[in-house]
């Protein structure tokens, strides 16, 4: 009987550390490619991006010093990082894309995009920073709020940087 417990025992032990350890396995592995990124965009210095934030696997690191704003989305596969120097952007702005949805008996719509536009006026460029897109995401409305709550505080930072 005691020997049965302890396998037992042993075995539910295993069950509850094994998902902790792929889940600390796969957060170093992520935050080792944001500090690998951050340092190629900031002159092997990861550290002075001195703002930074994430949600659902989205990283917006900005650079008061040098007014250098990095996006970086682990959703995609391969991530895709956005990087832009303020010191060329005049002007910038929420675009939100959407598509209408009918049914027999209800009409939805829902947001595809939501991107923050990054305005080179002397060169006539736009940059996109894509904080939603509903190909890569989940669709979940959450996901949405969320990203749409980052792209407007990160909207208020672009304009005073600039």
């Amino acid at each position: 009987m005691e020997t049965s417990t302890t396998y037992i025992g042993l075995f539910l032990i295993l069950l509850t550390i094994f998902p902790i350890i792929l889940l600390l396995r796969s957060q170093h592995i992520n935050k080792s490619k944001i500090e690998t990124i951050l340092k190629q965009h900031n002159q092997g210095n990861s550290k002075g991006f001195d703002i930074r934030d994430q949600i659902n696997n989205k990283i917006v690191a900005f650079s008061s010093q040098n007014k250098r704003l990095v996006l970086i989305d682990l959703n995609t596969k391969p991530e895709q990082v956005t990087f832009k120097d303020l010191n060329e952007i005049n002007h910038c702005e929420i675009i939100r894309a959407s598509e209408l949805i009918e049914n027999a008996a209800t009409r939805k719509e829902r947001i595809t995009k939501v991107e923050l536009i990054l305005e080179n006026t002397k060169e006539k460029s736009k940059t996109p920073f894509k904080f939603y897109d509903f190909d890569y995401e989940k669709p979940i409305q959450i996901n949405y709020y969320r990203d749409n709550q980052l792209a407007e505080k990160w909207m208020d930072i672009i304009k005073k940087a600039i």
